[in-house]
């Protein structure tokens, strides 16, 4: 589980999400002025745009309070459910982006930051595993974390113990069909033969252009196939 992969890691990663972004939007404006790459119009709107779409109270940066210090909650909320409200009743005369809350708007970022990271330790030859599931007030306690971030996840970082030496291979490879290790009986370390966690047909989380219509390459005979078709 996580406490084993937290001690054996070489490093873990902890990404922390900003529930207080506006406070960062003055701070972006001026760099993104300075830089000059955005029209006018871009710079014009910035704030009122980010505030908008990041489902934070325009008062949470000034108030002190924001999302962690409990005065901005209510005025956070109450801003959301009216942002909802209002392009939930647009959204049929024209295209409106869907409101989210401040946590789910930081943490989906924070998530594709993640991702992106992953993807560039494995270019580097490390390995990786996203974790969730751990106390996230103690995380913030040992790494001293200001109550303004959340932390969504965290990556353990390092090495296979296949390219470690003297280690023993725990990837899923060399597995037959039935996800079981090719190599059988177990070994004189008492580790007993690779199995494959189980797994979701394919077809039950990939469809094709509208949901439950099964991808194309993905047709089978599978049981959930013939329930989505019938």
């Amino acid at each position: 589980g996580n406490q084993y992969r937290t001690t054996d890691a070489s490093g873990i990663a902890v990404f922390c999400s900003d529930l207080e972004p506006s406070k960062r939007i003055d701070r972006i404006y001026e760099m993104e002025r300075s830089e000059g790459g955005r029209a006018d119009g871009y710079l014009a709107v910035l704030r009122v745009a980010a505030s908008f779409l990041t489902g934070e109270s325009s008062t949470s940066s000034n108030g002190g309070g924001g999302v962690g210090g409990g005065r901005g909650g209510s005025s956070t909320r109450l801003s959301t459910i009216l942002k909802q409200t209002f392009t939930h009743a647009l959204s049929p005369i024209q295209p409106m982006p869907t409101m989210e809350n401040v946590e789910s708007w930081s943490y989906k970022n924070a998530g594709i930051i993640a991702q992106q990271y992953t993807l560039a330790s494995t270019a580097h030859g490390l390995s990786t595993c996203m974790m969730e599931g751990y106390d996230a007030r103690r995380v913030k306690e040992i790494l001293r974390i200001p109550d303004r971030y959340g932390v969504p996840l965290m990556v353990a970082t390092g090495y296979d113990y296949d390219t470690m030496e003297g280690g023993k291979e725990v990837v899923h490879a060399d597995l037959d069909e039935d996800g079981r290790s090719a190599e059988g009986d177990d070994d004189d370390d008492g580790v007993g033969p690779t199995e494959r966690t189980p797994r979701l047909e394919m077809n039950e989380l990939f469809f094709g252009d509208t949901f439950g219509e099964p991808l194309d390459f993905l047709l089978d005979d599978s049981p959930f196939e013939k329930e989505v078709v019938a």
